[in-house]
């Protein structure tokens, strides 16, 4: 009857019955009593319904998925440890189950999250953007989820990029808690050609100022984070200084010399003259 009621069209059902049944069915999962066939249905549920036009149904929706998953009561039975603290400041974090069946169902759901960010209301992009860092910390291994955070980054169809940069600065946030430094140091040098293929030059120059910010473990350039969010699509001197300034940040922490090269040669190959990236061939150039 659940499923029932919550499937049926706006016109049938109205927005204050469905939110209450919404609510009432996550109180259901918390309480454990329901079966596993039902659980079943009830994620598949969330999944529908998180496409809906509505936002108030399509966020009711998300909750309802966060408790399936969160409780464990997804089919998948793919659940974290809780944690008390709503910031990543756990480094010994652990997934309770990893297998891969699960990990491709969760990512599934990671990818309708993204979905609704790019077809969504700002403010629905604001909601799950915010929820997304925690959410990615608890349930998968930043290998597996790297890819798609960047990916989304760079999308040329992503109305929102500076919400999806603050998700890849948390991202990155988390590895440097967990002392996974190279492994931030591999994304940033396996991306760079994708982002200096980005247009407009300004663009480009914008997304890698706040990757190498992300990457930093510098607190003072972390800092500039904001400021440099409010200044997409802006190619001043300022923010030329400011991209060579966080680039050469990340460039002097490349300990491999063949990173070191391979790091110069995709910005010389592009290096027009005149331009941020000609800039900053000759600021590594100088040291």
């Amino acid at each position: 009857l659940v499923v029932q009621t919550a499937s049926g069209n706006e016109e049938n059902v109205s927005t204050s019955v469905f939110l209450t049944v919404m609510k009432g069915t996550e109180r259901l999962l918390l309480t454990d009593v329901l079966s596993q066939s039902d659980t079943e249905l009830i994620i598949k549920l969330s999944m529908d319904r998180l496409c809906l036009p509505n936002p108030q149904r399509a966020l009711a929706a998300l909750g309802l998925m966060f408790t399936c998953m969160y409780s464990g009561k997804s089919m998948d039975q793919y659940s974290p440890r809780p944690r008390e603290e709503q910031v990543f400041v756990d480094s010994g974090f652990q997934l309770l189950h990893q297998d891969p069946d699960s990990l491709i169902l969760a990512m599934e759901r990671v990818t309708v999250l993204f979905d609704r960010i790019k077809k969504g209301y700002p403010y629905e992009a604001r909601v799950i953007t915010r929820l997304l860092p925690a959410f990615l910390a608890d349930f998968f291994p930043a290998q597996d989820i790297m890819n798609k955070v960047i990916g989304e980054f760079l999308s040329a169809h992503q109305p929102y990029p500076y919400l999806i940069a603050k998700v890849v600065f948390q991202v990155f946030a988390t590895l440097h808690q967990q002392q996974q430094q190279g492994l931030v140091k591999e994304w940033v040098m396996l991306s760079l050609s994708n982002f200096t293929q980005r247009s407009p030059l300004a663009m480009a120059m914008w997304s890698l100022t706040l990757f190498f910010i992300s990457a930093s473990t510098n607190v003072w350039l972390r800092s500039l984070f904001p400021h440099v969010i409010g200044r997409m699509g802006y190619m001043e001197t300022a923010d030329r200084s400011l991209f060579c300034m966080c680039a050469l940040d990340f460039y002097r922490q490349l300990v491999d010399e063949s990173h070191k090269r391979a790091f110069v040669s995709t910005f010389l190959t592009i290096a027009a003259p005149d331009s941020p990236y000609s800039d900053l061939v000759q600021c590594i150039s100088s040291i």
